[in-house]
């Protein structure tokens, strides 16, 4: 199996698919929802790749992604 990519730079790169930086993210989060999101948390979070499954589904729906879990191929 290769080398997978880091978390940090999976999320990274949707946000800059869509345009967006951590600051927007944190902004719309806080319009929608009153919650606060600390882009330097959010940060942190992803370089020590201690982010919740939770948060990432936030993020991912967020951006307008969807997570899909499908079978690997080399998988028995």
């Amino acid at each position: 199996m290769e080398n997978p990519k880091k978390i940090k730079e999976r999320i990274k790169t949707l946000f800059a698919w869509r345009n967006m930086t951590f600051e927007e993210y944190a902004r719309r989060v806080k319009q929608k929802t009153g919650k606060n999101i600390s882009t330097s948390s959010l940060s942190h979070k992803l370089s020590r790749e201690s982010i919740s499954f939770a948060e990432v589904i936030d993020i991912a729906n967020e951006l307008g992604y969807e997570i899909i879990f499908k079978p690997r191929s080399d998988w028995y």
